[in-house]
């Protein structure tokens, strides 16, 4: 069952070369919402209790990716499989989540306005 819904930072670089436009989902525990301060470029910021609140956000005509930057892949895979069972046909979630993502090089972004995140220095 994972295989059919994962996917690759290097599937999804090849997906946009190829110029693919896929939406990504920012999938974050709740908890942690404050201290994200990068993204992936565009992606929508949803928190795991709220999934349900933001289905009417996540287009059902493009790719959707979810990732998190999480370890492991459990949370990110049942989101996947939640969309998919709510009508949406192409659903995937990242492999490796946001830190793979980072090493394929891909375009990321700061979270933005309205943030109460703050850059950590010296770490």
């Amino acid at each position: 069952m994972m295989d059919e819904f994962g996917m690759t930072a290097d599937e999804v670089k090849s997906r946009m070369k190829s110029g693919d436009e896929l939406f990504f989902v920012n999938f974050r525990h709740h908890q942690d919402w404050d201290l994200a301060v990068m993204k992936v470029r565009g992606a929508l910021r949803v928190p795991d209790d709220r999934l349900e609140q933001h289905l009417s956000e996540i287009p059902r005509d493009l790719p959707i990716i979810v990732y998190s930057t999480c370890p492991g892949d459990e949370p990110v895979l049942r989101a996947a499989q939640f969309l998919h069972q709510n009508g949406w046909s192409d659903v995937h979630f990242l492999i490796g989540g946001f830190n793979k993502y980072c090493e394929g090089g891909l375009p990321v972004e700061e979270v933005g306005e309205g943030s109460t995140s703050k850059k950590l220095r010296g770490l």
